[in-house]
């Protein structure tokens, strides 16, 4: 999960190692903290009126794992079928 705020730093032009340390010292305390973009700052989102639907996040986090299965599942597929070389019965 460090990936998003790590990307949206990154994205924004900041060091993300030293905003993720910080996000991970202010979220010690209380989970209502995130980035803003506009200073590079870390910050409360109830104080800017930012507020995330659970709705979104979980909906996203079922169809990334269906992706996932998915990519998976064509791998094992692929993995079973038997390679098309020589036919070892014939000899």
């Amino acid at each position: 999960m460090e990936i998003i705020p790590r990307v949206i730093a990154d994205n924004a032009g900041y060091k993300a190692e030293a905003l993720i340390a910080d996000l991970y010292a202010k979220t010690a305390e209380s989970n209502v903290y995130g980035i803003d973009v506009a200073d590079g700052k870390v910050k409360d989102v109830t104080e800017k009126c930012i507020y995330d639907t659970y709705d979104t996040k979980s909906w996203a986090f079922k169809l990334c794992t269906d992706a996932f299965i998915t990519i998976l599942k064509v791998d094992q597929i692929i993995m079973a079928k038997p390679s098309g070389g020589p036919n070892m019965k014939a000899h």
